[in-house]
């Protein structure tokens, strides 16, 4: 996990350089990090994110061409036709493709849109050389991650965290004979299940976004959920890291001013680097589930910092409540369906019943209830107009 860490922090820190200095956008914040970490336990995922990267970004041109959709749409178009070809490949060829290539692609499939909508934000004659600055930072990522898995490494830092890129199932650690053996971590989600669940996350997140104006994060909260069903010191990783990167970041806007894409590059490479410390001190042996709450916690840092101060307080309560709402829809999947999946001894909810529902259900509602009362609704365009003194009371 050590050199997961070491490979990302390292490229959302080149990532915020580049971008604060040059504007380049290299495909987002995370795509190149991630990516590289994703490359080097399995390989073929680099080929998967390209022929996926080149389907959003043309599909996303299809779709703009011939609708209106701008913004928050682009986004979601993009990344909904950049994950077809990673998502496709798990649904269909779920038997045949190796645990460790199905992993990173399940959590990989988000990137080629991310890349994709990106470079549709750049001007065309810019197009070429960021994606020139990405694939060279890229490779850099890859010869740092290549230099540091080894044989000869292996006992200083192979072994002090969760396996990851030390693990059997990492082709680097494999192709080097610097793996490390490990018990394999069991599969929570059966794949078709745990699309479903994220497809649910995905709609709840935007009907957050819709009605109270706040991001929770995209995919944040149902990966939470199956997170929880592994075990629920990742939940305590992320709630500890979360709170960390948000103050760090605060202090950091307070005393420099930095902010946009060099903010979140900085303080998610703070977050990765946090959950290490906490790792060795917790009872967490996913490598890479535990390295994921960290990048979800930095980049949640971000969208919590960028709310309104006053709606601030909304944007835990609204983590909470819709979080709580999947964890009932993930754990009764796993009790309802036959072979969906199951939870670890170290998991949570342990048992499945009415109480857990009302429990879960209780919960969501004082949450969102609780948002709902600091709610201010815009009056009516007709009812303003009515109630003008220049309207005259004639339409």
């Amino acid at each position: 996990m050590i050199v997961v860490t070491a490979v990302t922090a390292i490229g959302l820190l080149a990532v915020g350089t580049l971008s604060q200095l040059y504007g380049f956008r290299l495909g987002g914040t995370i795509a190149v990090p991630v990516l590289a970490v994703y490359t080097l336990k399995n390989v073929l995922m680099l080929p998967i994110f390209l022929l996926s990267t080149v389907l959003a970004y043309v599909g996303l041109r299809v779709v703009k061409d011939q609708t209106l959709a701008y913004g928050r749409d682009e986004l979601l178009v993009a990344m909904t036709v950049g994950s077809l070809i990673p998502i496709g490949l798990l649904l269909l060829l779920t038997e045949l493709l190796p645990s460790s290539l199905r992993s990173v692609v399940f959590i990989g499939s988000i990137l080629p849109g991310l890349a994709a909508y990106n470079y549709h934000q750049l001007k065309p004659g810019s197009r070429l050389r960021d994606a020139g600055v990405a694939s060279a930072l890229l490779f850099g990522l890859l010869a740092l991650g290549w230099l540091l898995v080894s044989p000869g490494l292996r006992p200083v830092i192979g072994t002090l965290t969760p396996a990851a890129l030390y693990a059997v199932t990492a082709d680097v650690a494999a192709f080097k004979g610097a793996a490390v053996s490990a018990t394999p971590e069991p599969t929570i989600f059966e794949r078709p299940i745990a699309v479903g669940l994220f497809v649910v996350g995905v709609v709840l997140s935007e009907r957050v976004r819709a009605r109270y104006g706040l991001r929770i994060g995209l995919m944040a909260m149902a990966l939470l959920a199956v997170y929880a069903l592994a075990n629920v010191w990742l939940l305590f990783l992320y709630a500890v890291t979360l709170a960390v990167a948000y103050a760090f970041l605060q202090t950091l806007h307070r005393e420099t001013m930095l902010y946009g894409r060099v903010t979140i590059s900085v303080t998610t490479a703070v977050a990765v680097v946090l959950v290490v410390p906490l790792v060795l001190v917790t009872p967490v042996t996913r490598g890479l589930s535990a390295y994921f709450v960290g990048v979800l916690a930095g980049i949640n840092a971000y969208n919590w910092h960028t709310a309104h101060p006053a709606r601030r307080l909304d944007v835990p309560l609204l983590k909470l409540g819709t979080f709580a709402v999947l964890l009932i829809v993930a754990r009764g999947a796993v009790a309802l369906i036959p072979d969906a999946g199951r939870v670890l001894q170290t998991g949570v909810p342990s048992n499945f019943g009415p109480l857990t529902v009302v429990a879960g259900l209780f919960v969501a509602a004082v949450a969102y209830g609780l948002v709902e009362r600091r709610i201010v609704e815009k009056p009516s365009t007709d009812d303003v107009f009515d109630s003008s003194i220049l309207s005259g009371g004639e339409r």
